[in-house]
């Protein structure tokens, strides 16, 4: 599929997202997001605001539906042993879920009327179903004469607590900017992808780690969608956000990996000290 292809079917895709029916969860049509857009212009020129809105506004479960699946292939590219792998687990299928996301958030936080929605959908716990094996109950309570059976097995379904869709991205995304060949230089030393390495030396690393345009530019998109996560704030009033606060922020905030926040802060604040004008 060429260029000029894609973007068209992926434009088709767009609009068919703000229709009324509902798009099931396991539709093959929710892999163009990630697959269809070739650079983050696409995404932003041809997911328009017009469109979002009309999305939003017509068929909010399927803005729902786009979320939980962003999220969910980007969690499974991240857990991919072979990430970033062109063929298997491709970086760009991880850039454009990163991509879309940080355009369509803005626009469910303007909404006022969206607030226990964005609540619901962010940051209450889920349960996901998972069946097991358990022993079958026998019939016959005791018979002497009866050679026994083999223990009979029945599949039972039952629920296991699994934590906020938010603090599920908000991780993902940490990891990714701690990942080997996606945010940081290739390390044939460790086999661990996600290696929380300070990218500048500097404060709490004296080591110059190696870096290319590309590295940067994903570290980038990776930060700006958490920048966008944060800018909750800006929709809403002085007086309410003192009160309920970010949660994306607050989570962030309060990891309680020593590691984790010294090699996000580090990195960060190198990068700036570092920062040439």
């Amino acid at each position: 599929m060429g260029a000029s292809d894609s973007k068209l079917v992926f434009k088709q895709g767009i609009f068919r997202l703000s229709e009324p029916a509902r798009i099931p969860a396991d539709d093959r049509y929710w892999t163009g997001f990630w697959e269809l857009p070739e650079s983050t212009e696409d995404v932003f020129s041809l997911f328009s605001p017009t469109d979002i809105r009309r999305a939003r506004d017509n068929s909010i479960g399927n803005i729902e539906t786009l979320i939980q699946s962003l999220v969910s292939r980007l969690r499974d590219l991240k857990h991919h042993r072979a990430f970033p792998n062109p063929e298997v687990a491709p970086e760009n299928h991880a850039l454009n879920c990163i991509r879309v996301l940080t355009r369509v958030l803005p626009f469910l936080y303007e909404a006022e009327n969206l607030e226990s929605w964005r609540e619901r959908i962010f940051w209450e716990r889920r349960r996901r179903s998972a069946k097991r094996k358990v022993a079958k109950k026998s019939e016959v309570l005791f018979d002497e004469g009866r050679q026994q059976d083999p223990l009979e097995l029945d599949t039972e379904e039952q629920f296991e607590d699994m934590q906020p869709l938010g603090e599920e991205l908000v991780d993902t995304l940490v990891d990714l900017l701690f990942y080997t060949d996606f945010t940081l230089p290739a390390n044939d030393r460790t086999r661990n992808k996600v290696t929380y390495s300070i990218w500048q030396s500097g404060v709490g690393c004296n080591t110059h780690m190696n870096s290319s345009n590309q590295l940067e530019s994903n570290r980038c998109e990776v930060l700006r969608l958490l920048l966008t996560m944060s800018s909750e704030a800006l929709y809403m009033s002085p007086n309410v956000l003192p009160v309920k606060g970010i949660k994306a922020v607050t989570y962030l905030t309060t990891c309680p990996d020593k590691q984790v926040v010294l090699s996000l802060l580090c990195s960060q604040l190198n990068t700036v000290r570092r920062y040439q004008l």
